[in-house]
C-alpha cells in the first residue's frame, strides 16, 4: 500500500514540475504572430477600371417596308454581307394601300397635264406682249394660273409620296410603271447601309404592315449591322467615373474569345447615371481600335480603362494595408511580436497599393485576418 502511495506521488509531483517548465517557458517566448507574410516590392503599378459589358455594332438597322402587302422575295440570309442599294426583297403591295395609291396617282396625272396646258398657254401669253398684242394684264393672268396650277401639282404628288411611304426612290418606281396595268404593284427594298445581316424576321409569302401606316412602326423585316465599327458599353460605378475620362485607353478580353486581346477608347460618358438597389452607374461606351471577324453583338466583354502607371513604385498587396487612428498603417514583427508601423500611400488598385514613405523595398510585413484597411 506504501508502495502504491509512494508511486502516485512522484507521479503527482512529475506533473506539477511539467506545468510549471511549460508556463515558464510560455512566459519567455511569446507565440508567433497568426497570419502569412508579403514583400514590399518595387515595379509599375497600372491604375485601371475594371468592369464587364457587352460589345454592340456602331450602326444598325432595322429594315422595315414602306408598303403593306406580301413579301413575295427575299435575297439574304443571316450573316450575309450587302453593299448599299442591294435588294433585299420584294413586297408586293397590299390591295387597298394600292387602290388609295391608284386614286392618288390618277389626281396627280391631271394636275401634271393642267400644269403643262397652263405652261404652253403661259408662253403663248409671253410670246404675244413681246410682240405687243396683249397688255401686261393678260400675261400676269396667264402667268398667275401656271403657278396656281404648278403647286396643285406639287401637292398632288406629295400625297402620293406619302401614301407610298414618303421614298423618293419608290414613287419614281411607282410612276414610271403603266397606269392602265391591272397587276398589283411590287416594290424592292434595298439595303440602306454597307453591312451584315444579323437577324431575319419574316418568310416569303409573310403579310407585313409598312412602317408608316401603323402606330406600332410595322413589321421589322431584318437587322443589318456594321461590324466593322464594334462599341463595347460598361455601366461604371459612381465611385470611379470621376477617374474616367474620354480618350482613356482600354484594354478588353472576351469569354468567347479567349487568350486575345483587343484595344480600344472611351468615346462616350453619360450625363445621366442610373439607380438600381441605391447602386449609381454611369454607361461608358467604348469603340474597338481593331474589330475583326471574331466580334460578334452582344458577346461578353471585360473592360480594362487604363486610367495611368505609377513607375518605379514600392508595392504590397491591398490586404497587408490596415488602419490606425485614421491612418494607413501595416503590421511588422519585432522580437516576436507584432508592430502596426505608419506608412504612407499613393496609388491604389484593386490587389495592390503604393507605399510611398515607411516600408523599403524587400521588407516584410504581416497579413492578419480581419485587418484589411477600410477606405
Amino acid at each position: 500500500m506504501n508502495r502504491i502511495l509512494s508511486a502516485v506521488l512522484i507521479v503527482i509531483a512529475a506533473a506539477a514540475v511539467g506545468l510549471v517548465l511549460f508556463f515558464n517557458s510560455s512566459m519567455k517566448k511569446p507565440a508567433k504572430p497568426a497570419g502569412r507574410t508579403a514583400t514590399v516590392q518595387r515595379g509599375d503599378i497600372i491604375l485601371k477600371v475594371t468592369e464587364t459589358g457587352s460589345l454592340e455594332p456602331l450602326g444598325v438597322v432595322e429594315i422595315k417596308s414602306e408598303q403593306s402587302g406580301e413579301i413575295k422575295r427575299l435575297f439574304v440570309k443571316p450573316g450575309e454581307r450587302v453593299a448599299v442599294g442591294q435588294k433585299l426583297a420584294v413586297i408586293q403591295q397590299e390591295s387597298g394601300q394600292a387602290r388609295q395609291a391608284a386614286q392618288l396617282r390618277a389626281g396627280y396625272e391631271e394636275e401634271r397635264l393642267n400644269m403643262d396646258e397652263a405652261r404652253r398657254d403661259m408662253d403663248r401669253q409671253r410670246a404675244l406682249f413681246e410682240k405687243g398684242f396683249i397688255s401686261r394684264k393678260e400675261l400676269e393672268a396667264a402667268e398667275k394660273k401656271f403657278e396656281q396650277s404648278r403647286l396643285k401639282w406639287q401637292l398632288a404628288r406629295r400625297q402620293l409620296l406619302l401614301a407610298l411611304g414618303g421614298s423618293p426612290e419608290v414613287l419614281d418606281q411607282y410612276l414610271a410603271r403603266d397606269i392602265g396595268s391591272d397587276s398589283l404593284d411590287q416594290f424592292a427594298i434595298a439595303s440602306p447601309i454597307r453591312g451584315t445581316v444579323i437577324s431575319l424576321e419574316v418568310e416569303e409569302g409573310e403579310m407585313i404592315t409598312s412602317g408608316t401606316s401603323t402606330v406600332g412602326g410595322g413589321t421589322a423585316l431584318m437587322t443589318i449591322a456594321d461590324l466593322s465599327r464594334m462599341l463595347v458599353k460598361a455601366k461604371i460605378n459612381e465611385v470611379n467615373i470621376a477617374q474616367v475620362r474620354l480618350g482613356l485607353p482600354v484594354e478588353i478580353r472576351l469569354d468567347a474569345v479567349p487568350g486575345k486581346r483587343y484595344q480600344a477608347t472611351v468615346t462616350q460618358i453619360s450625363p445621366q447615371g442610373e439607380r438600381l438597389n441605391n447602386v449609381v452607374t454611369y454607361f461608358v461606351t467604348m469603340e474597338i481600335a481593331d474589330p475583326d471577324e471574331d466580334l460578334k453583338p452582344s458577346m461578353t466583354a471585360n473592360v480594362d480603362i487604363l486610367l495611368g502607371v505609377s513607375k518605379n513604385a514600392l508595392s504590397l498587396p491591398v490586404e497587408a494595408l490596415a488602419r490606425q487612428d485614421g491612418r494607413p498603417v501595416v503590421t511588422v514583427e519585432e522580437n516576436g511580436r507584432p508592430v502596426k508601423k505608419p506608412v504612407t500611400v499613393g496609388a491604389r488598385t484593386e490587389t495592390s497599393v503604393e507605399i510611398t514613405s515607411g516600408l523599403n523595398e524587400g521588407d516584410r510585413v504581416l497579413i492578419l485576418p480581419n485587418e484589411t484597411a477600410k477606405e
